[in-house]
């Protein structure tokens, strides 16, 4: 689905990156981003529209019918350059064989970042650009983010009930119905957070696949004996 111009422009808010930054990304004039994101009557051609989109996803960009959030496009390696390179200034600065070093990076690493606007001076001393600089914190963001999820969907806040063959999700009061062929069928999930249903019915299969090695009272398809 088009983004529309309020995406673009909390995308883009993410990294404080700039319209210009965004045309030189993308690939696409100035003139048609400004006119786009101002909501006025000439839209960009598809191809346009889908040449923002793309650039703001290879930053990392997620759009859902919610807004825009993040998660990291880079490899391991990519985020240790990174981290590495927070400190631009005084003794903290490194050249391009010091990081090699330090974060196992090679040229194609840091190449990929420069080509996303991230850094600069791979050939002398890499340092993070204005966008790049927004990475770190998006990072920890994103890893908080990713540990709530995961306790909000751990197997302790499920309970399997095998007298009415349902599973019951505590923090939400989400109820999913266990089929005979071993599947889960939403009861009730109103209270689940939009971003979050996906990870609540992983949690439940996952706590249900637990309690079938536990309990033998199941076997096969869950047939109760």
């Amino acid at each position: 689905m088009p983004i529309s111009p309020n995406q673009c422009r909390a995308a883009r808010g993410l990294f404080a990156m700039s319209r210009q930054e965004l045309a030189h990304a993308s690939g696409v004039s100035l003139r048609t981003i400004s006119s786009f994101e101002d909501a006025s009557d000439r839209l960009p051609t598809a191809a346009n529209l889908a040449a923002i989109q793309t650039a703001l996803q290879r930053l990392g960009v997620v759009f859902h019918d919610a807004g825009v959030e993040w998660s990291p496009p880079f490899s391991e390696t990519q985020t240790r350059v990174i981290l590495a390179l927070q400190v631009r200034n005084g003794p903290g600065m490194m050249s391009s064989s010091e990081l090699f070093k330090k974060t196992d990076c090679s040229r194609a690493d840091l190449e990929f970042l420069a080509q996303l606007q991230i850094l600069t001076g791979i050939d002398g001393y890499p340092t993070l650009t204005a966008i790049g600089l927004h990475m770190p914190g998006l990072l920890r963001d994103h890893e908080s983010r990713e540990q709530a999820r995961k306790v909000f969907s751990a197997t302790i806040n499920y309970t399997v009930r095998l007298d009415d063959r349902t599973v019951f999700h505590a923090p939400t009061a989400a109820v999913f119905r266990i089929e005979e062929d071993g599947t889960l069928s939403t009861l009730f999930d109103t209270l689940v957070p939009q971003g979050q249903r996906a990870d609540v019915i992983a949690g439940a299969r996952e706590a249900l696949r637990l309690y079938r090695e536990r309990d033998p009272r199941i076997v096969g398809n869950f047939v109760w004996r």
